[in-house]
């Protein structure tokens, strides 16, 4: 597509942005002056495929890759890899929560859809910033918008505490970010990430090793690390279950992207022997941790949260292994396998809960003893929540997850961190236990006498969601060659 001016054609580059942000406001405006029903959910999906339509017109135009509004975004395959991914994910986790947002506590349904489309926008703008109070103001419009989706069941208490709970260490982990990034412009007299990581190869400053250690502290948390990870299972318990999966998939996969863009654009070269160890350490407690603890847990979410801590492990292990050693790769398709996992399970979790959360019987709702007998009810939620409980654990028939971190173990081995990846596979032996004990349940024992309650409908939307990350979760065990290859193009061309 032809585009005559310089701004024109930045506009067009960031169009998918543009058309979730106007739809937020657009939605807002909507709640205020139509007093009736109408199709909010449908309202947001639209503008979501818009958004990832607008990104397919986008990608040809971008080519190899640079810098658009004066340098603060980049336009180029990696930010428009993980926006198509983060776009996608938003979607499924809209249709999942179709027909369910009265049940979740959440009175205000246009408010919700446009803080999803606005934290959604800040997750673009954070993976995709070039230079560094950019990737801040991204990091909080994300980040405002989903303290208040986690305290969106105003009536629920466990809901206000959750967005208490998050917005305080969340705030602590965002100044952790704002000192170090103070820290290099201290030292380099720029914020444009460019500029920086050349400068940084010459300084020999102690202030250096304390600006690493502050920036990895703020975005360690968002993805839910060792030692910052004692926040996520309480907020995904609290917060409503469709908050929980994007907090989970979208959110993780910005972090994840904001990390390789820092960690190997300005901290790379001959400063990535300053960071390698710690970082050794945190993927090793990372995964130790998540698994150990996610053995104990009764609660599904609170399972999948430390579940999701695990897998954090696994993508900061691959971390370690950047250039030819694939380690970029292995995350970049990892995301992917691990979104559709994700989102999937609590999907399930979301459409098997039998009664709503403000009932009396809601602390029990995602108690694992509600899966008892599952299959003999609700044969084909079982089977999908089976297959996605497979694919977490990296077993047949979800190959796709065995794949997925097949090529985040190899990588690391590459890169000669032998130990870290026997520590990441007998993680993954451990997790076998939880993840099964879900299927042992559904599928083996008795149905639980106080379980007999009768589940809602089951919205249209909700149940193609589920078959979509099933289907994903298949093809991508089976055929893995082309979304790897396509993470190879964006990691080539970083």
């Amino acid at each position: 597509m032809e585009i005559d001016t310089a701004l024109g054609r930045d506009i067009w580059l960031v169009s998918p942005m543009i058309v979730l942000a106007i739809g937020s406001l657009l939605l807002l405006m909507l709640e205020v002056f139509i007093k009736e029903r109408w199709p909010r959910a449908e309202l947001t999906a639209i503008l979501l495929f818009v958004s990832l339509f607008a990104i397919t017109l986008v990608a040809p135009d971008i080519g190899s890759g640079g810098t658009i509004f004066y340098g603060t975004i980049y336009a180029d395959p990696f930010s428009i890899y993980f926006s198509g991914l983060m776009i996608f994910g938003s979607l499924l986790v809209v249709f999942l929560g179709n027909g369910r947002l009265a049940r979740e506590g959440i009175g205000s349904p246009g408010e919700y859809y446009s803080l999803l489309l606005m934290s959604l926008v800040g997750a673009m703008i954070f993976v995709s910033s070039a230079e560094l109070i950019t990737l801040f103001l991204g990091l909080e419009i994300m980040s405002m918008a989903l303290y208040a989706l986690c305290a969106f069941a105003i009536n629920l208490r466990r809901s206000a505490e959750a967005g208490l709970k998050y917005f305080f260490l969340g705030s602590f982990a965002s100044a952790f970010l704002l000192f170090g990034i103070a820290l290099i412009y201290g030292l380099t007299g720029t914020t444009t990430i460019s500029e920086i990581a050349p400068q940084l190869q010459v300084i020999e400053d102690p202030i250096l090793y304390l600006a690493i250690g502050f920036f990895l502290v703020g975005l360690i948390f968002k993805i839910g690390g060792v030692p910052f990870h004692f926040w996520a299972p309480d907020v995904y318990q609290g917060a409503p279950t469709t908050i929980s999966a994007f907090m989970a998939t979208v959110v993780k996969v910005a972090a994840v992207g904001a990390l390789l863009r820092i960690m190997w654009s300005i901290f790379g070269g001959e400063i990535y022997s300053v960071w390698v160890g710690a970082v050794w350490f945190i993927a090793a407690l990372t995964m130790i941790v998540g698994n150990i603890l996610a053995l104990r847990q009764r609660s599904l979410k609170r399972m999948l949260a430390y579940s999701s801590i695990a897998h954090a492990g696994y993508i900061i292990a691959a971390l370690l292994a950047p250039g030819q050693f694939g380690g970029g790769e292995a995350i970049l398709f990892y995301l992917v396998v691990y979104t559709l996992m994700t989102v999937g399970a609590f999907g399930v979790v979301l459409l098997s809960a039998p009664v709503a959360l403000d009932s009396p019987q809601a602390i029990e709702a995602d108690d694992i003893t509600r899966l008892n007998g599952f299959a003999r009810t609700q044969p084909v939620l079982a089977a999908i929540m089976a297959l996605f409980m497979f694919a977490l654990a990296g077993l047949p028939p979800g190959i796709a997850g065995f794949v997925g971190k097949f090529y985040i173990f190899h990588a690391v081995v590459q890169a000669e961190f032998v130990g870290l990846a026997i520590i990441g596979v007998l993680g993954s032996a451990v997790s076998c236990y939880y993840y099964l004990r879900v299927v042992v349940a559904m599928y083996f024992l008795p149905e639980n006498s106080e379980s007999g309650l009768d589940l809602p409908p089951v919205h249209t939307l909700a149940i193609g969601a589920l078959v979509v990350c099933a289907v994903g979760v298949i093809i991508l065990g089976i055929i893995p060659a082309p979304v790897y290859s396509a993470a190879q193009f964006v990691i080539q061309s970083f």
